[in-house]
């Protein structure tokens, strides 16, 4: 138990120091400011739930996605106040929780808990996992809602397996409403663990278990139904929201081209997952060479039915040409709990069998992985992490502007959305698109430029500050 607290404490340390570079940094992911002024805008009740609303310029009607994870960060915002750092802690306790569970997977498949560290050791080691789980990523929030419903749908053997999957029905709709159709997959899992057991021989009655597994999905997905009719029942904005969504995020973005191949996520998976393949190739490779263990006929059937469960995932998603590679983030958990599953018999009995002198390695290595996350955390607190010329030069200008002030921009910026979302986060800064050659009658007080664009002379005055990039004009009287 000392070394496997140990243990956890090291991965744990790895995960804070391949995140330090980002985690208490005020820059972040443009997708996951926008998602953190929604939820400002709600918690202060400038919008509400199902009708969210970022600023007047851009997404004055936010149905880019579901509004449950900014709703939830709207909580956050209430009980802690808005600030960058409680953005940090309610994506940093939503990876808490996923880990949480990814053990829970680890010890329903059947395997120790004390060993659960492996797991998540390889879902770590993950690059997309250090990239996205500090900025505020829906897929963040949607991965505790997809590991919760498969870990309901796992109750194979239970008596109340039906009551068990149509609660893994309710926790699917939870991940519906934080991000979509992307969730959805743990559906197939049912009939995926039939196939798995009908391909190792494990079927008995092959048509009485095909039976369950149709029931199981059918009452899942009779749970989501319920849910899906109760909520429009219940609140019928959300129909309204819904039927907008669906007409323009969903079906208007599905030729999108954002990527030139459909097979685009499934190479994005494959990149992603190296890693972790080629520690299960070495560790499994030592393990059979030094006759210490193999994996078991349970090994492989939880491989298969994670890596099949993982790329339900993925696959979908290239009907589509509009990918990105933080669709599949929900996917990885699971993965590095089927892949742990093939190595999970040597790394036991190495550390079972390592005694006093293993427990003393594993205690320095703990302190210094510890000290060293704190260290290099501490190094970055602060700092701009991405963005720096937009943050610097915006720390200069916004004590210049009033709280909450409609500023003017050329139309050759339109589409630098990160800078519409970081002055709406800094101070309510709505950026409006104006066209200088044509410049309406009722112009803003202020005019925000990248520098290399012509302001007419005639209108704006440049105000003497000391940026790198950006510039601030003011009206002419």
């Amino acid at each position: 138990m000392k070394n496997s607290c140990l243990s956890y404490t090291i991965v744990a340390s790895i995960f804070l120091m391949l995140i330090s570079g980002s985690l208490l940094t005020t820059g972040m992911f443009m997708d996951g400011l926008i998602y953190g002024n929604v939820a400002d805008n709600m918690a202060s009740g400038a919008c509400t739930f199902w009708h969210p609303s970022h600023s007047p310029s851009l997404h004055p009607d936010f149905y880019e996605h579901p509004p449950l994870v900014m709703g939830l960060l709207a909580l956050f915002y209430k009980l802690l106040g808005t600030h960058v750092w409680v953005t940090r802690l309610f994506t940093m306790a939503t990876a808490v929780l996923t880990a949480w569970l990814t053990v829970r997977l680890w010890q329903r498949l059947g395997y120790a808990r004390r060993t659960g560290w492996l797991a998540l050791l390889l879902w770590v080691l993950v690059p997309a996992m250090s990239r996205n789980a500090h900025d505020n990523m829906l897929e963040c929030t949607m991965a505790i809602f997809v590991m919760a419903a498969v870990l309901c749908l796992l109750h194979l053997g239970s008596r109340r397996r039906l009551l068990w999957a149509a609660l893994g029905g309710v926790m699917l709709y939870g991940a519906f409403l934080c991000k979509g159709f992307t969730g959805l997959y743990p559906f197939a899992l049912p009939m995926i663990v039939w196939v798995v057991d009908l391909c190792l021989g494990n079927h008995r009655r092959w048509g009485q278990a095909l039976m369950l597994a149709a029931a199981d999905t059918l009452m899942a997905v009779g749970a989501f139904a319920l849910c899906v009719a109760a909520t429009g029942l219940l609140f019928p904005e959300a129909v309204t929201y819904f039927e907008q969504y669906l007409s323009h995020q969903v079906l208007g973005n599905l030729d999108t081209p954002i990527v030139d191949n459909r097979w685009t996520i499934v190479w994005n998976f494959v990149e992603q997952t190296l890693v972790v393949w080629a520690v299960v190739l070495l560790v499994a490779g030592i393990g059979v060479a030094t006759k210490t263990s193999k994996p078991s006929r349970k090994d492989w059937r939880n491989f298969a039915i994670c890596l099949l469960l993982g790329l339900s995932g993925v696959l979908p998603i290239a009907i589509s040409l509009k990918q990105h590679g933080f669709y599949i983030l929900t996917v990885y958990p699971i993965v590095a709990c089927g892949a742990g599953a093939l190595v999970q018999g040597p790394v036991s009995a190495w550390t079972d069998r390592g005694g006093v002198r293993l427990h003393r390695v594993l205690a320095a290595v703990a302190i210094i992985a510890a000290t060293g996350a704190v260290a290099l955390n501490a190094a970055h607190y602060g700092k701009p992490g991405r963005d720096v010329a937009l943050q610097e030069d915006m720390r200069l200008i916004v004590p210049r502007l009033a709280e909450g002030e409609q500023v003017g921009m050329p139309i050759s910026m339109a589409q630098e959305w990160s800078l519409y979302a970081y002055y709406y986060r800094e101070k309510h800064v709505d950026l409006a698109r104006i066209d200088l050659q044509n410049p309406p009658a009722d112009l803003p007080r202020h005019l925000l430029t990248d520098g290399s664009t012509a302001v007419p002379p005639e209108l704006y005055r440049e105000i003497d500050i000391a940026t790198r990039q950006y510039k601030l004009f003011e009206l002419k009287q």
